[in-house]
């Protein structure tokens, strides 16, 4: 049976090394098994986006999946149909903010706090690098915001609430009439790959 290798960021609940060492979440489970159902072994490899990125591009891996699509990035690799929605929200340690664009928060010096080398979509994506902060880790982005250095964030609402169970932040409020979706996907080396994915994927919905 071939081997197909595999690559995510850690994203949990969606995919994450677990407390025993195991790879665990749901989007890891999804893929797994519609790779299996595919007919081949699926090997993962979870690490830090832009090495991911790097190894995909490379041909060192077959697989990465909880992909953002930019016009840059069609160009480097293969995007499957999309994988499912991520509801996107913006925490904040400020008291009633009633704003409802992201743009307007950020008229004054504060700064939006995003992860480095991710995408967003619009509308973050549009925002000068000026106006931003960029961080490695959502934990720390989240902690930047605790301690009100930072005033605003970028979060995955599902990852969001992952940490906040075992945390519990005290001065974070998420600015919910601001949630936006962004549309993930799967990406491959392999064109011919790809589309074996999407045959399977759209059967299993």
């Amino acid at each position: 049976m071939k081997i197909l290798l595999i690559g995510a960021d850690p994203f949990p609940p969606y995919q994450y090394i677990g407390n025993e060492g195991n790879i665990e979440g749901s989007d890891y489970q999804t893929i797994k098994k519609v790779v299996e159902e595919m007919g081949y072994e699926a090997n993962f490899l979870i690490d830090e986006w832009s090495v991911i990125e790097n190894k995909l591009i490379l041909k060192e891996i077959d697989i990465a999946f909880q992909v953002q699509k930019t016009p840059e990035r069609e160009k480097k690799y293969f995007f499957s149909e999309k994988l499912r929605d991520a509801v996107t929200s913006i925490a904040s340690h400020k008291e009633n903010v009633s704003e409802n664009k992201i743009s307007n928060l950020l008229e004054n010096e504060d700064k939006l706090g995003v992860i480095r080398n991710y995408k967003y979509g619009s509308p973050v994506d549009e925002i000068e690098d000026g106006k931003k902060e960029f961080f490695d880790s959502l934990e720390e982005l989240l902690e930047s915001i605790e301690s009100k250095k930072t005033a605003f964030g970028v979060v995955d609402l599902g990852v969001y609430n992952y940490i906040d169970e075992k945390r519990q932040y005290r001065n974070i409020k998420l600015l919910r009439q601001m949630d936006f979706n962004r549309p993930l996907y799967v990406v491959f080396s392999d064109k011919i790959l790809r589309d074996g994915f999407n045959s399977k994927y759209i059967i299993d919905k």
